[in-house]
């Protein structure tokens, strides 16, 4: 993992996340997945997963996927192994940085960019 970065939800504490090469198993292990896109000023938050860290899962590989479609270059990772920290995370930054797709909500008909 590379670079530590950390992440302010709307309770404003601090979450830490490693960023990660995106050919690199961040997928195997519990925690939290945040998908970005650069920006000029930052980085614009594309979606936040929760990690299970079960054996073939592959829904982290199928967000990273539509995630590179839109232009995310980048994967950070936060590793936590209980599950309603986790599920507090994914809230936190959800409601802090109201992500392009948001977890619980199908993509398929909600993602609109204007070109």
């Amino acid at each position: 993992m590379g670079n530590a970065v950390s992440f302010r939800g709307q309770s404003g504490k601090a979450w830490s996340f490693q960023r990660a090469a995106s050919d690199a198993p961040w997928a195997r292990a519990p925690g939290v997945a945040i998908f970005a896109v650069p920006e000029a000023c930052g980085w614009r938050i594309f979606r936040v997963l929760e990690l299970t860290g079960k054996p073939h899962d592959i829904q982290p590989i199928w967000a990273q996927s539509e995630a590179e479609r839109y232009g995310a270059t980048a994967v950070f990772v936060s590793l936590e192994f209980d599950a309603p920290v986790r599920k507090q995370m994914v809230s936190d930054l959800e409601a802090g940085f109201q992500p392009v797709v948001r977890s619980g909500i199908p993509s398929g008909g909600v993602l609109r960019l204007a070109a």
